[in-house]
């Protein structure tokens, strides 16, 4: 089965309800009967370019629901797409570049400008002679990822892969989702998480909300269409929360959160479940194996490195170095053996050999596991704090930065002295008042010297990729920037 045609049948089932709501400018709204209508007149555009079937279409287009229906369109017509940003090169080789922007292009690539004009037509279905007959392991979507290597790559859903994924949110994110039909997702399409549930809350007839032009417009929605559930990283979390705390006569309608992309920080739990919805569930997963550990957040409270406890279908292990299983409580490496997971990166052999291995998917993570199968992650391999000789890992200081009255998160870095030797580094996110000199205080009574931030850095925000993961890679930078801003 194509998972288009489940979005169609809703289209003809309830063609007034809303299908995709992004508040503000552009398109805004869209019913299911104008979303069916987008999906043929694109579509009929789409075969005048002659792209055929098990082709490779990359779309960068800034209207998200104009970008949705073109991902829906090419999806039904059995060709996979790959969602990049504007300007972004695809991680892979394509048969298409598909844009509402002149791009440049490098020899061999082929540019197809876009528009909304692409929307307008006969409104009518496509000859059927025109849909080909999908295998459900043909590929649906490539999702870009930098995965545990830090090298740019994708990785290939198939359409029973995705369906096999939507199957199991009933049991991985709980009862109360089922009974949620408007679903705000702060994942981007591009993303894993978000391309699902855009399609979940579709083959639902649902209505998806997508971040506005304007968070008072996104907040207004809310309150609007009353919004049920939200899907989102930490730092959506952390932007919606400050948004609630700002103003006091907003209530929130949320019956449940689902929080993924990084784990959840336990100052900002507590503060999202007061303020928002008392009901969040936390989840750690990635793209190559899909969700692997969920738990509710209140039950996470006694260890606030705990992601979840392992999900039906996935069998985790903690292993030393050369893949020696570890007793239970004993830290070492992460990996995981999924039905959900893919068996590699899409045409990147080395990238593949280096994170599966013998039917393992290795994520990169360092944690333990409990008897009763609560995964503990203590930190990853590659972003290990190496300061003269002394190692430690970043999330081990960020630990004891979050338990600092008034941080509601943290990240760390090193950057070299004037010796040459690796010092600490901490950008902190809390009041505008924040007492660095405190937190510094609160630092020593629970680290070691050598492990004690030299610098403490204010920060409005964490830097953080599309899936809301802590950008890493550029703390060094930003801290580099606001020392010499102070100096």
């Amino acid at each position: 089965m194509n998972i288009v045609d489940p979005i169609l049948f809703q289209c003809r089932q309830q063609p007034p309800a809303a299908a995709i709501c992004a508040p503000g400018a552009g398109i805004s709204l869209i019913s299911y009967r104008r979303l069916e209508y987008f999906i043929h007149n694109i579509s009929r555009r789409l075969l005048s370019y002659g792209l055929a079937p098990g082709s490779i279409a990359a779309v960068s287009i800034d209207d998200v629901i104009f970008h949705a229906a073109m991902v829906l369109a090419l999806t039904r017509l059995g060709i996979a797409t790959i969602s990049v940003r504007k300007n972004s090169i695809p991680p892979i080789k394509v048969d298409a570049f598909i844009s509402d922007a002149p791009l440049g292009f490098r020899s061999g690539d082929r540019a197809i400008q876009s528009d909304m004009s692409w929307t307008e037509g006969s409104d009518e279905p496509i000859e059927s002679h025109y849909l080909p007959e999908i295998s459900p392991d043909s590929i649906c979507r490539l999702i870009p990822t930098s995965g545990t290597t830090g090298t740019p790559k994708a990785v290939a859903i198939s359409h029973r892969l995705l369906i096999d994924r939507m199957s199991r949110h009933g049991t991985v994110f709980g009862r109360r989702l089922a009974n949620c039909a408007r679903i705000y997702s702060d994942a981007p399409i591009s993303t894993s998480l978000g391309f699902q549930f855009l399609i979940y809350t579709l083959w639902r007839g649902g209505t998806l909300f997508l971040p506005g032009d304007s968070f008072e417009n996104t907040l207004q929605a809310f309150e609007q269409y009353k919004v049920q559930a939200m899907v989102a990283p930490p730092s959506g979390l952390e932007v919606l929360w400050r948004w609630y705390d700002r103003f006091p006569e907003y209530q929130s309608n949320m019956e449940t959160i689902i929080c993924g992309g990084d784990k959840l920080p336990p100052s900002l739990s507590e503060r999202v479940r007061a303020r928002i919805c008392p009901h969040v569930i936390a989840a750690y997963g990635s793209t190559e194996a899909s969700m692997s550990a969920t738990a509710t957040a209140h039950a996470l409270n006694q260890s606030s490195d705990a992601v979840g406890f392992v999900a039906p279908g996935v069998t985790v292990q903690v292993v030393a170095e050369a893949d020696t299983i570890l007793p239970p409580n004993t830290e070492g490496q992460i990996r995981i053996r999924s039905e959900f997971s893919v068996a590699g990166y899409f045409n990147a052999p080395e990238e593949t050999a280096l994170s599966f291995r013998n039917g393992w998917f290795y994520p990169g993570d360092i944690g333990t596991l409990s008897s009763d199968q609560l995964l503990v992650i203590t930190g990853r391999e590659k972003t290990m704090l190496n300061l003269g000789g002394d190692k430690i890992a970043p999330e081990t200081v960020e630990r004891v930065l979050s338990t600092c009255e008034g941080v509601v998160e943290s990240a760390v870095c090193s950057l070299p002295n004037q010796l040459g030797i690796n010092e600490v580094y901490a950008l902190v996110v809390g009041p505008a008042a924040l007492d660095l000199a405190k937190i510094k205080a609160h630092c020593a009574t629970q680290l070691l010297p050598q492990f004690i931030p030299t610098h403490f850095i204010a920060a409005d925000h964490l830097p953080r990729n599309e899936m809301g993961k802590v950008d890493r890679h550029h703390l060094p930078e930003i801290a580099k920037q606001a020392v010499a801003r102070h100096q």
